[in-house]
């Protein structure tokens, strides 16, 4: 009898609350405009008629606001939006618990303030609890860079070099912009001018791709105001060391209401020159041998375009739905010279080529995104999809001429290649936030990558006719399915302690033909799991510690594995090496903030470092240069972030010492000692006058033995000076980089029973004249898009 009694008062408060909240005002929700019809943000706020105290509200930045769970039947609104007059609206229940005001127009108000202009020397960087440090770039001496590779080789800890852009201490690096993973070609169509700030993440969380050793993230400028935004750049680069050099570049960006479009297009004409020395010895009993090979390239930029369109259109604050096409077209034309002389213990030996390059390569890619705001925390789900076709079409024409004994031979060669390599992939992630910015994030991807290549070389002793030389002709067919999933979990304990916990997986399947037959035919597959972890704990104000572990995996290049032929010189060739694997790598780091300094310990071991070389051929005289696997690698690193700053001068220190050693159990290399290496950086920007600012940015990488390689010390001196004119719409800049020449890779290793030293001179000393200019204005947020077939493009 109780129990039903409870029964029947439960049953009868719920009708009554039901009731209650029936004759009550349940929501309300309108759309806020200006005399133009501009969607105006602001906020949306529920006044008490008692105290005017703020009982309840919400932000809004696409116009439209709503406000739930009210519960009341008589309440005051106020509406408000910076540069309007504030709007109050006084709400009485008449029978509709959910009220629709409409458009609500907002009166502009007399009372605006005066143009405030703020001066003053933003700092450089910034280091955060996890260790990620932050480095800004709006208003800083960083966005007078010219592109965004100069951004990042002007950035602490950075180096930008033909192996990619890598962190000192890490390895090499993969690139997201606003979140999104792009490929490094694809730098080219960012604007320095538009970077915001730049994250270097030396222990990335599972959300991001295994791929790379490190994360960047970029993040972009984001303005307030609708309409069209463009930026047009001109530079000229002069040098003694090579011709000309010009780039040009233009984007185009138009916001109205919920629809973005955007386009770009970049030309870059001239010449790119880099020379080569190498020297090879064998002094073993009865094979006395030595080469000097001098190889200089003249690369002509015939038509070196890459252009973009998209289209986005927001459903909501956060929800979009975008299409986009990026592509690439690189005609090079110019030549490769190359003087080889042999000396035996038997004669001496004289060769000279030259290769008329004549290649074309050509990138299409078609993405698709769906991102959807589930929640107002911030929870969301994103579907992506890409296809990508990137082709290279070689038709190289060589003469060679070689002195034997006094005679003089001649002849000529074709390299023809034809390669295709279609990208398919779809990737889905969940982010749940819950309160305190805690936060769940999972999600899977699928990518299959179809590599194929036909390679024809053919040889003329005259004139008459070209012959097919079989052995160095080959065709190629990789076929690569990579399936992806993780989870990773953020927490916030009491607002001191954060931690960030998380795990990939990839199960990877590919098959490899050398030869279109089966008996040339590779297949393999391997599961890997990568545990991430992550912790920072705040002591005090602006002190406190922190710590991670990452696990990751580089996979080769898709040209690392591909046994084309790369003609260099008659007696030297690059060709890929089917046989290498992925390295492995597992990193720990901890660090602590005082204040302003940051100083970080860490150590990396690598398990199957690929690593290069020249493996000596079937003739004796000749070598293949190719990636191989070393067994392991141990990486030790310190580094402290120094920044200072005066009302006249800013200054971004870093100073890093590292210890790298390489094991070879596999490809014969020879043992050098191990020493440390050290790197210093420093990046500074005076105001001489008002808008008027000069720039000196240098950094050295001292001698590095690492147990297998000697590299020769590197650095770099580059003098920037800046003046913004026609209230700084338009930028002039006059660079001197590398003004004393010092970039100059140089270096020795033994491979077998060959001793190889080796000096490259690239045109990093150069004078660079350049004119930007800016015009119209974007709303709020630009074009933004995933790229979820990245992590397979960045390995061609």
């Amino acid at each position: 009898m109780c129990s039903l009694v409870k029964f029947i008062i439960t049953v009868f408060l719920l009708i009554i609350s039901q009731v209650s909240h029936g004759q009550s005002i349940h929501s309300i929700s309108g759309r806020i405009i200006n005399h133009q019809n501009d969607l105006l943000p602001g906020n949306a706020l529920i006044i008490s008629s008692k105290d005017s105290t703020i009982t309840k509200g919400t932000s809004f930045f696409e116009g439209t606001f709503k406000l739930s769970n009210l519960k009341q039947e008589q309440l005051l609104l106020k509406l408000t939006s910076m540069g309007y007059k504030d709007t109050l609206i006084n709400i009485s229940y008449k029978g509709i618990p959910d009220i629709d005001l409409g458009t609500i127009n907002m009166e502009v108000s007399s009372d605006q303030l005066e143009e405030v202009i703020l001066i003053s020397n933003t700092p450089l960087y910034k280091t955060k609890t996890d260790g990620t440090i932050k480095v800004n770039v709006e208003n800083t001496v960083l966005a007078t860079s010219n592109s965004v590779e100069e951004i990042l080789s002007r950035s602490p800890g950075l180096i930008v070099d033909d192996e990619g852009i890598s962190v000192i201490g890490k390895g090499v690096a993969i690139i997201y912009v606003n979140g999104q993973r792009i490929l490094n070609e694809q730098l080219a169509n960012i604007q320095a001018s538009e970077i915001k700030n730049i994250e270097i993440i030396s222990s990335p969380s599972a959300k991001y791709d295994a791929e790379g050793q490190a994360v960047i993230n970029i993040s972009t400028i984001k303005t307030a105001t609708e309409g069209v935004k463009g930026i047009l750049s001109q530079n000229i680069s002069t040098s003694d060391f090579a011709p000309p050099e010009a780039n040009t570049v233009f984007s185009l960006d138009y916001r109205k209401q919920n629809l973005s479009l955007m386009g770009n297009y970049g030309l870059q004409l001239g010449t790119n020159r880099f020379i080569l020395n190498t020297t090879r010895n064998r002094s073993a009993e009865g094979d006395l041998f030595n080469s000097d090979i001098t190889t200089d390239w003249e690369r002509k930029r015939t038509y070196f375009a890459n252009y973009g369109t998209g289209i986005q259109y927001y459903f909501g604050k956060d929800s979009y739905v975008s299409m986009a096409y990026n592509g690439v077209t690189n005609d090079l034309g110019g030549t490769e010279s190359s003087n080889n002389t042999i000396n035996t213990n038997q004669e001496s030996e004289q060769f000279a080529s030259i290769v008329h390059k004549n290649d074309l390569t050509t990138q299409h890619a078609f993405i698709l995104n769906y991102l959807q705001t589930i929640d107002t925390l911030g929870s969301s789900l994103y579907v992506g999809g890409q296809y990508s076709l990137y082709n290279t079409k070689t038709d190289d024409f060589i003469n060679e001429t070689s002195i034997i004994n006094d005679q003089t031979f001649n002849r000529s060669l074709k390299n023809i290649v034809d390669q295709d390599i279609p990208i398919h992939s779809i990737q889905l992630d969940y982010t749940k936030v819950f309160a305190k910015q805690n936060q769940l994030e999972t999600g899977i991807k699928y990518g299959q990558v179809n590599n194929t290549s036909a390679s024809q070389f053919l040889i003329s002793e005259d004139t008459d006719g070209f012959i097919i030389n079989e052995n160095l002709s080959r065709d190629f067919e990789y076929n690569e399915k990579i399936y992806a999933a993780y989870i990773s979990y953020k927490k916030n304990i009491a607002d001191k302690i954060n931690y960030n916990l998380g795990v990939r997986s990839e199960y990877t399947s590919y098959t490899l033909n050398t030869g279109y037959t089966n008996q040339n035919l590779i297949e393999n597959d391997y599961f890997n799991i990568f545990p991430n972890f992550s912790m920072g704990i705040p002591l005090k104000e602006n002190y406190s510690l922190f710590t991670s572990y990452s696990s990751r995996i580089a996979r080769p290049r898709y040209q690392s594995l591909n046994p084309s032929i790369i003609y260099q010189d008659a007696f030297t060739s690059i060709q890929g090496n089917p046989n290498i694997v992925p390295e492995k790598i597992h990193a720990l780091e901890i660090g602590v903030n005082l204040k302003k300094l940051t100083i970080k310990l860490g150590y990396n071991h690598t398990i199957d470092p690929i690593t290069g070389g020249a493996v000596q051929g079937e003739d004796p005289k000749s070598y293949i240069l190719q990636r191989l696997n070393s067994d392991r690698e141990h990486d030790y690193y310190s580094s402290i972030h120094i920044p200072f700053k005066t009302n006249w001068w800013t200054s971004m220190n870093t100073i890093t010492a590292s210890y790298k050693k390489l094991i070879d159990t596999q490809s014969s290399f020879g043992f050098k000692e191990t020493k440390p290496q050290a790197y210093v950086y420093t990046n500074n920007k005076f105001t001489i006058y008002k808008d008027l600012k000069l720039q000196l940015i240098a950094w050295y990488l001292s001698n590095r033995y690492d147990g297998i390689y000697f590299r020769k010390n590197q650095g770099e001196i580059t003098i920037g000076l800046e003046k913004n004119l026609l209230h700084k719409t338009l930028k002039l800049q006059v660079i001197a980089n590398d003004i004393f020449h010092t970039n100059k890779p140089d270096g020795n290793y033994q491979l077998g029973e060959t001793s190889i030293l080796f000096d490259r001179i690239y045109n990093t000393q150069y004078f660079r004249f350049v004119a930007t200019y800016n015009f119209g204005k974007l709303k709020k947020t630009n074009y933004q898009h995933k790229s979820s077939g990245a992590e397979e493009q960045d390995r061609l």
